[in-house]
């Protein structure tokens, strides 16, 4: 609660100092550092904002950048291996709130997804299409529409958007940005960095895969081949 009203009282000081001449787009976050639990079942953070512009509306949670790589089987003398053709780059977690519900704003936001998964090697539009779909299923890609909600009947122009992660949610920095969209303008917020942490092992895992990588690899060598040879003698003994 506390994060909470030092929110609302810093956007209503930028208001008084900045005025209300042109478009303001103003908005903070209850938390910049969120442990994400299976636990919760409240908001995991909400985003406190205001504007008085009438144009249409998009605040972007943006992940950190994952990356899988493409594959072909072959057959080479008469050995089928694994051939790289291409791979994907794109946001662990995106996530898209507007405030209202149009064709326009639509468009808008499927355009930025789609462009914001690359794909390195032959391009293909359906592959992109299949990832998406296949994010969206597990709700790390999201599009939710007309999700702003007025705070205070009395004072339109101020909003909250409360926010879910799903627990399949990468660790790592994330960005938060608000923007104006519509068929004059396309500005753009300054963006604020928030970092989502997890409990329990899968969490230490995920940690030091990344920040020891060759060590990770060089253990998961090691139980691999010891698992295969165990398997082999239990095979060899009692088979």
């Amino acid at each position: 609660m506390v994060r909470i009203f030092k929110t609302i009282i810093f956007i209503f000081l930028i208001l008084i100092f900045k005025g209300l001449s042109s478009e303001s787009l103003i908005f903070d976050l209850s938390e910049r550092e969120i442990e994400i639990s299976k636990k919760n079942k409240n908001p995991d953070f909400t985003i406190f904002g205001f504007t008085n512009s009438e144009s249409s509306l998009v605040l972007k949670i943006k992940g950190p950048s994952q990356k899988v790589i493409l594959q072909k089987k072959n057959k080479v003398v008469g050995m089928w291996s694994w051939n790289k053709t291409g791979e994907f780059i794109y946001p662990g977690l995106f996530h898209y709130y507007t405030n209202k519900n149009d064709d326009e704003i639509d468009f808008e936001v499927k355009k930025d997804l789609f462009d914001n998964v690359k794909l390195i090697g032959k391009d293909d539009d359906n592959l992109k299409k299949d990832l998406i779909e296949k994010k969206m299923s597990l709700g790390l890609f999201l599009i939710k529409n007309n999700s702003f909600e007025t705070i205070n009947k009395k004072i339109p122009n101020f909003f909250r958007i409360p926010v879910f992660l799903p627990k399949n949610s990468p660790e790592g920095e994330y960005t938060v940005s608000l923007s104006i969209i519509d068929s004059i303008n396309n500005f753009e917020s300054k963006k604020i960095k928030i970092n989502v942490l997890k409990k329990g092992i899968s969490s230490f895992v995920f940690n030091f895969a990344h920040k020891f990588s060759f060590i990770y690899g060089l253990f998961s060598a090691i139980i691999a081949i010891g698992l295969g040879l165990t398997a082999g003698f239990i095979f060899r003994r009692f088979l």
